[in-house]
């Protein structure tokens, strides 16, 4: 056999083996498409594994790493037993899958995306010929002559690049936000902020005298008949519940006074942002940590919902980002 014909056969060979693992890459998505808890878990497995990076670059503490290990593998037997369930089909399409060099559709958004409507997953449809990408409601898709739910199409290139845009733009703010309150908090003197922390606590323990004296009533309410067990029961356990919120809020406070609390604690969330503003091209992984979910209107309007309340706050942030995203592919 010459080279010529080899080099032939190997080019053939080459295109056939591409071929079938486009194939085969094709079915797992449908198949993904068709039962989205598979997507969900490998969601949460990429969440997983960039967790235990992190921590194992901040303190390498090994009951964190356990835990997290812990938690990876009960999730990839929580796959297997849906793969079980799904039958043969499932194994043949994951099995054939696994070392694939097939280049996936790595979408940033991908498996975040819902319909405001029916509450569906939203999927990201292959490139057409034109080489652009849309979002479509899967449950449409398959129950779209049925009149369920309505397209909700959408340009995703442009909506990735908005709301990278919108991300980064809301970290920036939450950044400022804490900068100039960090600013603030240093104009104050010492002999005034522990002025306003003692108002605080003699506040707390105002409130508390009087939340206590009306236990002492209910008590002489119940001996005397006027009020049932039930109700005396009831009414103190909210009470007793109302005096403990009070009494830790003063706990804090005098651990404040104290100056026991650290001012320049880094948070899970200060961490994030520095790293994420840090990225010239975000991850998955690091996405999934800020955004629980984002909801797609079928006017094209977007509510997204943060993982954590600081970020979801700063809502006036998007109002401007849903407008210039409807501009663009509107």
């Amino acid at each position: 056999m010459n080279n010529s014909t080899l080099k032939s056969l190997l080019i053939e060979y080459d295109k056939k083996r591409i071929n079938a693992e486009n194939i085969a890459q094709k079915e797992k998505e449908n198949l993904y498409e068709e039962f989205p808890e598979l997507d969900e878990i490998d969601k949460k497995l990429s969440s997983l594994a960039f967790s235990s990076m992190i921590e194992l670059t901040k303190n390498n503490d090994k009951k964190i790493i356990e835990n997290l290990n812990s938690n990876i593998e009960a999730l990839k037997k929580k796959k297997e037993n849906i793969l079980n369930s799904i039958g043969e089909r499932a194994k043949k399409i994951i099995n054939a899958t696994k070392g694939s060099r097939v280049v996936q559709n790595d979408y940033l958004f991908k498996g975040l995306l819902r319909c405001y409507d029916c509450k569906g997953y939203i999927g990201i449809r292959s490139p057409d010929k034109n080489g652009n990408i849309y979002g479509r409601c899967q449950r449409y898709g398959r129950f779209g002559k049925f009149d369920v739910c309505s397209p909700h199409n959408f340009n995703y290139q442009v909506f990735e690049e908005q709301m990278l845009e919108v991300l980064k733009e809301v970290c920036k703010e939450y950044t400022n936000k804490k900068k100039l309150e960090e600013i603030a908090k240093q104009t104050k003197t010492r002999q005034a902020k522990e002025f306003d922390i003692n108002k605080q606590i003699e506040l707390f323990r105002q409130t508390i005298e009087k939340e206590t004296r009306k236990l002492e009533v209910m008590y002489d309410d119940r001996l005397a008949g006027i009020i049932s067990l039930d109700e005396y029961m009831k009414n103190a356990k909210r009470i007793k519940e109302i005096v403990k919120g009070y009494e830790e809020n003063i706990r804090d406070l005098e651990k404040e006074l104290a100056g026991e609390n650290t001012k320049n604690k880094e948070t899970k969330l200060d961490n994030l942002i520095e790293e994420f503003l840090q990225m010239e091209k975000p991850t998955k992984e690091i996405i999934r940590e800020f955004i629980e979910k984002i909801e797609i209107h079928s006017d094209k309007q977007v509510d997204i919902y943060f993982n954590f309340k600081p970020l979801q706050d700063l809502n006036n942030n998007f109002i401007c980002a849903k407008k210039e995203y409807e501009r663009k592919v509107g």
